[in-house]
Protein backbone atom coordinates (compact mmCIF):
# COMPACT_ATOMS: atom_id res chain seq x y z
CA UNK A 1 0.00 0.00 0.00
CA UNK A 2 2.97 2.41 0.98
CA UNK A 3 4.26 1.22 -2.32
CA UNK A 4 1.69 2.25 -4.50
CA UNK A 5 1.23 5.78 -2.41
CA UNK A 6 4.71 6.45 -3.01
CA UNK A 7 4.10 5.82 -6.50
CA UNK A 8 1.52 8.04 -7.49
CA UNK A 9 3.41 10.94 -5.60
CA UNK A 10 6.39 10.16 -7.94
CA UNK A 11 4.01 9.80 -10.49
CA UNK A 12 2.03 13.11 -9.75
CA UNK A 13 5.34 14.90 -9.03
CA UNK A 14 6.80 14.38 -12.35
CA UNK A 15 3.38 15.22 -13.97
CA UNK A 16 4.07 18.89 -12.17
CA UNK A 17 7.16 18.93 -13.43
CA UNK A 18 5.94 18.43 -16.78
CA UNK A 19 3.55 21.30 -16.98
CA UNK A 20 5.98 23.47 -15.17
CA UNK A 21 8.09 23.11 -17.97
CA UNK A 22 5.60 23.34 -20.94
CA UNK A 23 4.36 26.44 -19.46
CA UNK A 24 8.61 27.62 -19.92
CA UNK A 25 8.30 26.29 -23.69
CA UNK A 26 5.34 27.99 -24.43
CA UNK A 27 6.27 31.59 -22.97
CA UNK A 28 9.35 30.81 -24.91
CA UNK A 29 7.73 29.61 -28.45
CA UNK A 30 5.74 33.37 -27.66
CA UNK A 31 8.85 35.20 -27.34
CA UNK A 32 9.86 33.43 -30.97
CA UNK A 33 6.91 34.46 -32.30
CA UNK A 34 6.89 37.89 -30.92
CA UNK A 35 10.68 38.09 -32.79
CA UNK A 36 9.29 36.75 -36.10
CA UNK A 37 6.79 39.24 -36.06
CA UNK A 38 9.11 41.87 -35.44
CA UNK A 39 11.17 40.98 -38.08
CA UNK A 40 8.47 41.31 -40.97
CA UNK A 41 7.17 44.31 -39.37
CA UNK A 42 10.93 45.86 -39.57
CA UNK A 43 10.71 45.40 -43.72
CA UNK A 44 8.07 47.72 -44.01
CA UNK A 45 10.04 50.59 -43.91
CA UNK A 46 12.18 48.66 -46.93
CA UNK A 47 8.90 48.06 -48.59
CA UNK A 48 8.09 52.28 -48.34
CA UNK A 49 11.65 53.48 -49.19
CA UNK A 50 12.00 50.87 -52.63
CA UNK A 51 8.10 51.79 -53.92
CA UNK A 52 8.17 55.48 -53.33
CA UNK A 53 9.37 56.24 -56.92
CA UNK A 54 6.52 53.89 -58.71
CA UNK A 55 3.15 54.60 -56.80
CA UNK A 56 1.50 57.97 -57.22
CA UNK A 57 -0.61 58.21 -53.95
CA UNK A 58 2.52 56.25 -52.00
CA UNK A 59 1.76 58.25 -48.30
CA UNK A 60 -1.91 57.20 -49.07
CA UNK A 61 -1.41 53.72 -49.41
CA UNK A 62 1.09 53.08 -46.57
CA UNK A 63 -0.51 55.57 -43.99
CA UNK A 64 -2.79 52.87 -42.00
CA UNK A 65 0.50 50.54 -42.04
CA UNK A 66 2.83 52.99 -40.80
CA UNK A 67 0.21 53.96 -38.38
CA UNK A 68 0.33 50.32 -36.83
CA UNK A 69 4.11 49.99 -36.93
CA UNK A 70 3.92 52.66 -34.86
CA UNK A 71 1.70 51.02 -32.46
CA UNK A 72 3.52 48.37 -32.61
CA UNK A 73 6.30 49.74 -31.50
CA UNK A 74 4.70 51.82 -28.87
CA UNK A 75 3.13 48.30 -27.67
CA UNK A 76 6.32 46.34 -27.18
CA UNK A 77 7.06 48.52 -24.28
CA UNK A 78 4.42 47.57 -22.12
CA UNK A 79 3.21 44.42 -23.71
CA UNK A 80 5.13 41.00 -23.74
CA UNK A 81 2.70 38.22 -24.24
CA UNK A 82 1.80 37.08 -27.73
CA UNK A 83 -1.98 37.37 -27.19
CA UNK A 84 -2.42 41.03 -26.03
CA UNK A 85 -0.42 41.91 -29.32
CA UNK A 86 -2.04 39.78 -31.85
CA UNK A 87 -4.60 42.02 -32.78
CA UNK A 88 -2.23 44.53 -33.71
CA UNK A 89 -0.18 41.76 -35.75
CA UNK A 90 -3.43 40.88 -37.62
CA UNK A 91 -3.86 44.16 -38.92
CA UNK A 92 -0.28 44.96 -40.09
CA UNK A 93 -0.46 41.40 -41.94
CA UNK A 94 -4.30 42.66 -43.44
CA UNK A 95 -2.33 46.14 -44.61
CA UNK A 96 0.55 44.45 -45.75
CA UNK A 97 -1.41 42.34 -48.12
CA UNK A 98 -3.40 45.46 -49.42
CA UNK A 99 0.24 46.67 -50.36
CA UNK A 100 1.41 43.55 -52.24
CA UNK A 101 -1.66 43.70 -53.73
CA UNK A 102 -1.37 47.22 -55.16
CA UNK A 103 1.98 46.75 -56.05
CA UNK A 104 1.60 43.53 -57.56
CA UNK A 105 -0.56 45.53 -59.90
CA UNK A 106 2.70 47.54 -60.80
CA UNK A 107 5.14 45.81 -63.78
CA UNK A 108 7.58 48.39 -63.00
CA UNK A 109 8.09 47.39 -59.16
CA UNK A 110 7.23 43.53 -60.11
CA UNK A 111 10.72 44.00 -62.06
CA UNK A 112 12.29 45.69 -59.04
CA UNK A 113 14.96 43.26 -57.28
CA UNK A 114 15.05 44.98 -54.26
CA UNK A 115 11.16 44.97 -53.93
CA UNK A 116 11.29 41.53 -54.91
CA UNK A 117 13.77 40.21 -52.34
CA UNK A 118 12.20 41.79 -49.46
CA UNK A 119 8.79 40.20 -50.74
CA UNK A 120 9.91 37.37 -50.60
CA UNK A 121 11.69 37.41 -47.16
CA UNK A 122 8.13 38.86 -45.72
CA UNK A 123 6.68 35.94 -47.61
CA UNK A 124 8.98 33.31 -46.15
CA UNK A 125 8.55 34.72 -42.70
CA UNK A 126 4.90 34.50 -42.61
CA UNK A 127 5.17 31.27 -43.93
CA UNK A 128 7.35 29.94 -40.49
CA UNK A 129 4.72 32.50 -38.73
CA UNK A 130 1.88 30.27 -39.53
CA UNK A 131 4.05 27.13 -38.58
CA UNK A 132 4.59 28.51 -35.35
CA UNK A 133 1.36 29.81 -34.35
CA UNK A 134 -0.53 26.12 -35.77
CA UNK A 135 1.96 24.85 -33.09
CA UNK A 136 1.22 27.73 -30.41
CA UNK A 137 -2.07 26.91 -30.41
CA UNK A 138 -1.67 23.06 -29.98
CA UNK A 139 1.05 23.20 -27.07
CA UNK A 140 -1.20 25.77 -25.08
CA UNK A 141 -4.62 23.95 -25.97
CA UNK A 142 -2.74 20.50 -24.57
CA UNK A 143 -1.80 22.52 -21.68
CA UNK A 144 -4.81 24.05 -20.85
CA UNK A 145 -6.42 20.26 -20.70
CA UNK A 146 -3.39 19.62 -18.75
CA UNK A 147 -4.10 22.32 -16.35
CA UNK A 148 -7.86 20.95 -15.85
CA UNK A 149 -6.51 17.80 -14.87
CA UNK A 150 -4.42 19.08 -12.53
CA UNK A 151 -6.65 21.32 -10.78
CA UNK A 152 -9.06 18.54 -10.36
CA UNK A 153 -6.72 16.76 -7.51
CA UNK A 154 -6.61 18.16 -4.28
CA UNK A 155 -2.99 19.21 -4.74
CA UNK A 156 -3.94 21.88 -6.86
CA UNK A 157 -3.15 24.07 -4.17
CA UNK A 158 0.26 23.36 -3.57
CA UNK A 159 1.13 24.19 -6.84
CA UNK A 160 -1.01 27.26 -8.80
CA UNK A 161 -0.69 26.85 -12.33
CA UNK A 162 -3.42 29.07 -14.78
CA UNK A 163 -4.24 28.21 -17.85
CA UNK A 164 -2.71 30.26 -21.20
CA UNK A 165 -4.96 32.56 -23.29
CA UNK A 166 -5.39 30.83 -26.62
CA UNK A 167 -5.26 32.83 -30.04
Amino acid sequence: MIYFLIWIWILYCIFIIFIYLLSFKIDELEQNIIKLFNKKNNQIPSIYEVTKDYLMKHDDIFNELIVLKKQDFAENTFYNKLVEKTNTYKRIHNELNFVFKVCNKHQKINKNHKYLYIRDIIVEVSAELWNKLEIYKKIVKKFNNLVVIKNITLIWLLFPISKKDSL
